[in-house]
């Protein structure tokens, strides 16, 4: 899913589903694993497992000895599913040459264009999505996408639309950055913070300052929301400027104050 080509079978439920039973279990083999994630008795037809185990090893979160199905001793165990959502945040910029990395950056950088398509999965956003790449995107591998890109918090999905709003992903970023609450930071020292983390939802190009819809509504919101303060100061030179809006903060940001995510 994250290192090889993106698979519709591996959502992000079934994966968390699976290191529950891993961890409950405190040790476990393949062949009794797949038989209580896939009872015979219920399920027929096609097996999800082998791509539910491979993305749960993609992500580090099991280990395989021979045949024998662990958690990694070094992590920190996940009591919800937010946790792991957290964690899987918290790696995905190791991850930036596989397909649903680069997938993101080119869907949340369409910024108005994505709104031409239907849905994410009809022909015209494949070809498009194709040809950015490099490389064949089909309607499964999409469909893959959309679970993970809302879990992770990049936008909300109507359907098969994708309405990009990073503000969950956003929010979980700032809690990874170690800032101290209600200290002002510069946009600059803000975002190369941000970027340690953030950069699936930043433009390619490390000299643009100029956000995306997915970044600037996130930015937005979390202003309305009172978690931090977006200010513009006209002797500050650097300044980030976000996706235009009619009716919202459109001033270049030139620092921010952290005043702490909310639960």
């Amino acid at each position: 899913m994250f290192i090889g080509n993106m698979v519709t079978e591996a959502i992000p439920a079934r994966v968390f589903a699976l290191y529950k039973v891993v961890e409950s279990k405190k040790g476990i083999s393949r062949s009794e694993l797949k038989g209580l994630m896939e009872p015979k008795n219920i399920v027929e037809g096609t097996s999800y497992f082998s791509a539910i185990i491979k993305t749960a090893e993609e992500l580090k979160i099991i280990e395989n000895h021979d045949n024998m199905i662990e958690l990694p001793e070094d992590k920190e165990k996940f009591k919800t599913i937010d946790d792991f959502r957290r964690y899987v945040i918290s790696i995905l910029q190791d991850m930036s040459e596989g397909q649903f990395w680069r997938c993101t950056n080119v869907i949340v950088n369409m910024n108005e264009k994505i709104y031409e398509y239907s849905a994410i999965s009809d022909s015209g956003m494949l070809n498009y999505l194709s040809g950015q790449l490099g490389e064949t995107i089909k309607a499964p591998m999409i469909r893959g996408w959309r679970f993970w890109s809302q879990f992770l918090g990049f936008g909300v999905m109507n359907d098969m639309t994708f309405l990009p709003n990073a503000y969950v992903y956003v929010k979980d970023i700032l809690r990874l950055m170690n800032l101290k609450k209600n200290q002002e930071y510069s946009m600059s020292d803000f975002m190369g913070r941000f970027m340690q983390y953030g950069r699936i939802v930043l433009s390619p190009s490390a000299s643009e300052k100029n956000l995306n819809i997915a970044m600037s509504s996130a930015l937005r919101q979390l202003h309305d929301n009172g978690e931090i303060v977006l200010k513009f100061g006209s002797d500050q030179e650097i300044k980030w400027i976000l996706y235009p809006s009619k009716e919202l903060f459109n001033q270049p940001v030139s620092s921010v104050v952290y005043k702490g995510v909310k639960a």
